[in-house]
C-alpha cells in the first residue's frame, strides 16, 4: 500500500515536472540548456572552471594558514607556548596549520563546486524576460 502511494507521488512528480518543462517528455520536445561546443571551447570552458575552483582552494587555503597562524600567536588554549617550547617547532606548527589550511581550503573549493555559475551562463534569452 505504501508503495503504490509512493508510486503515485512519483507519478505526479513527473507529470508536474514535464509540464514544467513545458514539453511532452519526449526527446523531441525537449530543450537542453546547455549548448553544443565545440571541443576547443569545451577545453577552454574546462580550464575556467579548473582556474575558477583552484583559486578558491587558494584563497581558502590562505584563509586556513590565517587561522592557524592565529591560533598559534594568540596562544590559545596554550598552544603557542607549547610550540615555543618544543625542541623541534617546526613540526608542531605544521601538524596544527596543515589540517585546518586543508580544510578551509576543501571547503572553499566545495562552496566554490555549489555556485559554479553555469545556470547564468547557459540561462536563455527568454528567460530572462519571464524572471525566472
Amino acid at each position: 500500500m505504501i508503495v503504490d502511494m509512493l508510486h503515485m507521488d512519483l507519478q505526479w512528480l513527473q507529470r508536474w515536472l514535464r509540464q514544467r518543462r513545458g514539453g511532452s517528455g519526449g526527446a523531441s520536445g525537449r530543450r537542453d540548456p546547455k549548448p553544443e561546443m565545440t571541443p576547443e571551447a569545451a577545453r577552454h570552458d574546462h580550464r575556467q572552471m579548473l582556474r575558477f575552483m583552484a583559486l578558491n582552494a587558494a584563497i581558502g587555503v590562505l584563509i586556513g594558514i590565517g587561522v592557524g597562524a592565529a591560533l598559534i600567536f594568540l596562544d590559545v588554549g596554550g598552544l603557542g607556548a607549547r610550540i615555543g617550547r618544543a625542541a623541534n617547532p617546526v613540526v608542531p606548527v605544521l601538524l596544527v596549520v596543515m589540517p585546518i589550511a586543508s580544510l578551509f581550503g576543501a571547503a572553499a573549493t566545495a562552496s566554490a563546486i555549489l555556485m559554479m555559475p553555469y545556470e547564468k551562463k547557459f540561462r536563455d534569452d527568454d528567460d530572462d524576460a519571464r524572471g525566472e
